[in-house]
């Protein structure tokens, strides 16, 4: 039977006690060190690690998804994807989640993209876009983006890129939050900080693909689109 992942907050995994115990499930005490606690439902298993990482069996995710606890509203994350690779272009993508989408898509496996195989990759990829309200990516090929590096710094055109996914995205569905995965902070508060004079709540954190959903899932649309350009054997230009 398949296991399935995702990471819980304190919160999160009291709730996941009680539901256990609402469905006359057990709670069941740790077998190693690294382990907070166990569960069982009928003849599904899972274990939660102290990282808060849980492991499920697969028909177990309608008990993870009543466990989770997400903020009202419309949140749109971004990241970027093959920054620190040799070969391949730069991906950054924004993907615009709701609550119930964000619950939807961590209750089936939503984590970072680094965490995931490429077969978790591509499959929750297909779930990022079933479930978004919105998304958007740009594609800059290792020539377009020499042409544009001799005319500023890295972060500079990362800024701008992540600003340009954001804002289309924004267009589409006007979210109540909006949040980027950091690689310089400074810049990219002056860049978003035409969407908080207008109400909007704005967060830059790095590893932000760890904490927020939609981040996450902005960082595994921009993976797999970075992993499918290096499959076509993209053009440098």
């Amino acid at each position: 039977m398949r296991q399935l992942s995702t990471l819980l907050g304190e919160e999160e995994l009291e709730n996941l006690k009680s539901q256990v115990m609402k469905e006359r499930g057990r709670v069941l005490p740790p077998k190693s060190k690294w382990e907070l606690f166990r569960f069982e439902v009928l003849d599904y298993k899972g274990v939660v690690y102290s990282s808060g990482k849980v492991v499920y069996h697969e028909p177990l995710i309608p008990l993870i998804e009543r466990s989770l606890i997400e903020r009202p509203g419309i949140e749109i994350g971004s990241d970027e994807a093959g920054k620190g690779e040799r070969f391949g272009p730069i991906v950054v993508a924004a993907v615009a989640l709701d609550e119930d989408g964000r619950r939807f898509l961590r209750a089936r496996g939503l984590m970072e993209s680094k965490s995931l195989s490429k077969h978790r990759l591509l499959e929750i990829a297909g779930m990022v876009e079933g479930r978004a309200l919105a998304l958007s990516y740009k594609v800059v090929t290792p020539n377009q983006l020499i042409s544009r590096w001799r005319k500023g710094k890295l972060n500079d055109l990362l800024t701008e890129w992540h600003l340009q996914v954001v804002s289309e995205v924004f267009d589409e569905v006007e979210a109540s939050r909006i949040i980027v995965d950091s690689f310089d902070e400074s810049r990219l508060r002056e860049a978003f900080s035409f969407f908080e004079s207008r109400g909007i709540e704005v967060l830059i954190e790095s590893r932000a693909d760890l904490k927020y959903p939609s981040v996450a899932a902005a960082s595994v649309l921009a993976r797999r689109i970075y992993l499918e350009k290096m499959d076509e054997g993209i053009k440098w230009t």
